[in-house]
């Protein structure tokens, strides 16, 4: 908020820690209520590992909170006054808080740290003191006792988590065997249990079955709907190799372009049985006759991963984002509201709400932006804009499709190559005349999209030792949670305020 004074920031700041922490603590009280117990036993009544061991590993599982750091100093306080283990509290927190924006640190890393911590700080104590040999073996079991601890604690939860989710797992795959099976009875004899899937057609109506596409049935609404896309099909037939390898074979006559039809085939054929199919061969017969193959799509495991921070003096981001697989394809939008604040988070945020609706339509990705930009003109008035990062991941042809609208660069991580792209072009609700900027990419299983806003790429142009280009390079083989909190990290770094709203998305194929 302009206008601020820097004592009424730090009241905000303090205000908003204060909230997190009492969330925290009203969600966990049991969990802290238990480490509070935990951290107050002791060894022989002389050493406290205990009180490290719950801090390290709490810490390390759910976050530096400091209601941790006050429950194990309270449980050493309510036994007895040990300076030497709050000083070492605090230090090992002080770790955790000090990196808690670059992603989890490995476990030997963090089970070490703190076994180091104590066993200087307990042997620099106990030499100035006087070297006692009890003592020091004494240090040197609390030392390896605190190292394994950590590391066992960790590999408890994981061994736990793992269990929950292989039971998990298994309980689906069950459930969808049993769902299967009821299908297969209810279904006509000589139907693949393999295409078989399900339409929602709102929440109050019931679920109905897709035809299968090896069906009569299907063949011939298949047949009938294309015929009034104005297509005749004279030849159709569908090769299964197994349950899950579709080829799909179509003589057509029609007056469309071989493309047209090919995108007509493959809707109506989505709507009707339910497979996701993309033309792999078109045979020219001559101008009105067609061969079109088609393959069924195999999707992708693509998944989306953010970092964000919001402008001082702000209380919401002008950034926003969204992600989602439609049939054959994997959409990210992210968009920034010029300015800050509330009236740029409405903007934004509108901007992608409306772009969410339009991709449940048919509409081509151009006519989608055109749409948006037609409508945001109406919707925002002068004066307003938006910039617009899109991208599309096709499953069946493996590329990947950027569309920029007054964005900030986009990069394309490849094993250890990194591709820059950036185009200049206005943003949305400017002019009605609207143009873009669009590139093509093929795209690989590993391979990570990185999109950011203009508050990241300014806030690292301060700085001329900077260069995300770079940065990225050491980047690669990382985990994409990893790489965004570290992109968000190295964006603040060596600066004394947050200069614009910042957010990046980074989404990992495969």
């Amino acid at each position: 908020m302009i206008g601020r004074t820097q004592d009424e920031k730090y009241d905000l700041i303090i205000t908003n820690t204060l909230k997190k922490e009492l969330k925290h603590i009203k969600e966990n009280w049991l969990l802290l209520l238990v480490c509070f117990f935990v951290s107050r036993q002791n060894i022989i009544n002389e050493i406290f590992p205990f009180a490290i061991v719950v801090l390290s590993s709490y810490c390390h599982l759910k976050g530096p909170w400091l209601s941790i750091l006050f429950v194990c100093v309270a449980a050493i306080l309510s036994v007895r006054f040990d300076f030497v283990y709050i000083i070492m509290l605090t230090a090992i927190y002080g770790y955790y808080f000090n990196f808690r924006n670059e992603g989890k640190k490995s476990i030997l890393l963090i089970s070490g740290y703190s076994a180091a911590v104590l066993f200087f700080s307990k042997t620099a104590i106990l030499v100035s003191e006087g070297f006692n040999t009890n003592e020091f073996m004494l240090n040197v079991f609390e030392t390896m006792f605190i190292f394994s601890a950590i590391i066992l604690i960790n590999e408890g939860f994981k061994s736990i988590k793992k269990i929950i989710k292989e039971k998990s797992e298994k309980n689906q795959r069950e459930n969808k065997k049993k769902e299967v099976k009821a299908n297969n009875n209810n279904n006509a004899e000589g139907e693949a249990a393999s295409t078989v899937s399900y339409v929602t057609e709102n929440k109050n109506k019931k679920k109905s079955k897709y035809l299968s596409i090896f069906s009569d049935e299907a063949k011939n609404k298949i047949k009938e709907h294309l015929l009034w896309q104005n297509i005749n099909v004279k030849f159709f037939e569908v090769i299964s190799f197994n349950k899950s390898s579709i080829l799909v074979s179509m003589t057509v006559k029609t007056k469309k372009t071989p493309e047209e039809a090919e995108s007509t085939i493959a809707l109506i054929v989505r709507n009707i049985s339910g497979a996701k199919i993309r033309c792999v061969e078109k045979i020219v017969i001559s101008p009105n006759y067609y061969v079109l193959k088609f393959k069924n799509i195999k999707k992708i495991k693509i998944r989306t991963y953010s970092a964000a921070a919001v402008k001082d003096g702000s209380t919401v981001s002008g950034d926003n984002f969204a992600y989602a697989g439609r049939a054959d394809k994997y959409y990210t939008v992210l968009c920034d509201g010029i300015g800050s604040g509330e009236e740029a988070y409405c903007e934004s945020n509108g901007a992608v709400d409306l772009m969410s609706r339009f991709l449940y339509s048919d509409f081509t990705e151009e006519q989608i932006l055109r749409t948006l930009n037609s409508v945001l003109m109406i919707k925002l008035g002068d004066e307003r804009y938006v910039t617009f990062d899109f991208t599309v991941i096709d499953y069946g042809t493996k590329e990947i499709r950027l569309y920029k609208a007054g964005a900030a660069p986009s990069y394309i991580i490849s094993g250890k190559n990194v591709d820059k792209i950036s185009g200049k072009s206005l943003p949305l609700g400017i002019l009605d005349n609207f143009e873009y900027c669009s590139f093509k990419k093929e795209i690989n299983i590993g391979d990570m999209v990185v999109m950011v806003t203009d508050g990241i790429i300014d806030s690292i142009s301060l700085d001329p030792k900077k260069s995300l280009d770079k940065y990225l390079e050491l980047l690669a083989g990382k985990d994409p949670q990893t790489v965004a909190n570290s992109i968000l990290s190295y964006a603040l770094r060596g600066q004394d305020k947050i200069i614009d709203d910042m957010t990046v998305l980074v989404t990992k194929i495969g």
